[in-house]
């Protein structure tokens, strides 16, 4: 063989293993060639290379390296470095920021890098998060705080404002804040021309329940009456203690007659009421005066309306313990004695 010929098969294997790096469809064998061992194992592993290199460039690190030999060997370690590379992505991407690539230079520390950061932002969202957390468990506590302030600060305005309109033995209105009502419902009556009532009440020969029993008997005797009185009158109604054994109750769009059946009722079941004290029982009973006689509003003030409306029940009053107590009187506005017995 020339060396001319020589030159030519040389060309010829030179142009078959460039093809089979250069082409998209790598060529087979010459059938000329296809004796030569060394060019069917060359061919073989330039086919391998060829399967893997694209398989990797697609994201496939599956494929088998069949060949030996260095270039083998530097092949199954990079498939074997971007296997734990993908698992080392997993594992980040999972929460664990300890991953670390130790090859790949350049891409290694932009890797590596980027690992650090997520987990320095990852701390400092923990961090930020737990300052948020406790601002929000510092706010609530002092929100509660003042909630709680905020109640009992109502809480002790309604108790002094109770107080301040109650008496503390009976419960029932004190004379101020049943001076205050009576003047409202008064101006109401005579504007919208209703009716109202008046009664006044005094316990019989109180002084000598003190005497005798006491004057923890004594309060327990008024409370007893103020507690008849709450279960017997209107939600309408308007009771309160007017002074030491005085009662009087405002009865709104009620007439004299109203008044003094409601206060029978009442005289009624203070007579036959008891009281249990420390040796003895103890029985009362009650006189009563009524009105109804509201005077014009055109010259007089609503304060001194209240007065005479008053004082009308009481000479009723005064009129029923004269003529013997325990009964119910109604003022007669057209009689000179101030009131009549109501028969």
């Amino acid at each position: 063989m020339s060396l001319a010929e020589e030159f030519a098969i040389v060309d010829e294997l030179s142009k078959l293993v460039l093809d089979m790096l250069m082409l998209s469809k790598p060529p087979d064998v010459p059938e000329r060639f296809a004796s030569i061992d060394s060019l069917q194992t060359l061919h073989a592993n330039l086919l391998s290379l060829r399967d893997f290199l694209s398989a990797a460039a697609n994201g496939d690190l599956s494929p088998n390296i069949n060949f030996k030999g260095y270039i083998g060997g530097t092949l199954k370690m990079l498939q074997a470095n971007l296997r734990h590379m993908t698992w080392q992505t997993k594992m980040v991407a999972a929460g664990d920021f300890t991953q670390r690539i130790e090859f790949m230079g350049d891409f290694a520390n932009s890797f590596n890098a980027m690992v650090i950061q997520l987990d320095l932002t990852l701390k400092e969202v923990m961090r930020k998060d737990a300052e948020l957390k406790k601002t929000n468990t510092e706010l609530l506590r002092e929100i509660t705080i003042r909630r709680q302030a905020e109640a009992a600060l109502l809480e002790s305005e309604e108790a002094f404002k109770t107080m301040a309109i109650t008496d503390s033995l009976t419960g029932l209105y004190n004379r101020r804040h049943f001076n205050h009502r009576a003047e409202t419902e008064i101006s109401r009556a005579l504007r919208h021309k209703r009716p109202l009532s008046v009664i006044m009440l005094d316990i019989d020969f109180f002084k000598r329940v003190n005497d005798t029993y006491g004057h923890h008997s004594g309060d327990l005797v008024l409370q007893m009456v103020a507690n008849i009185l709450k279960e017997s009158l209107r939600s309408s109604d308007i009771p309160a203690r007017y002074g030491g054994e005085e009662f009087i109750i405002l009865l709104p769009d009620a007439t004299a007659v109203n008044a003094a059946t409601i206060a029978e009722t009442l005289r009624k079941r203070i007579e036959t009421a008891t009281v249990k004290g420390e040796k003895c029982t103890i029985k009362i009973t009650s006189s009563f005066g009524v009105n109804d006689h509201l005077a014009k509003a055109s010259s007089k003030s609503t304060e001194k309306i209240l007065s005479e409306f008053i004082d009308k029940a009481d000479q009723a009053l005064y009129l029923a313990k004269k003529s013997g107590r325990n009964k119910v009187t109604v003022y007669n506005n057209t009689k000179g004695d101030g009131g009549s017995l109501l028969v």
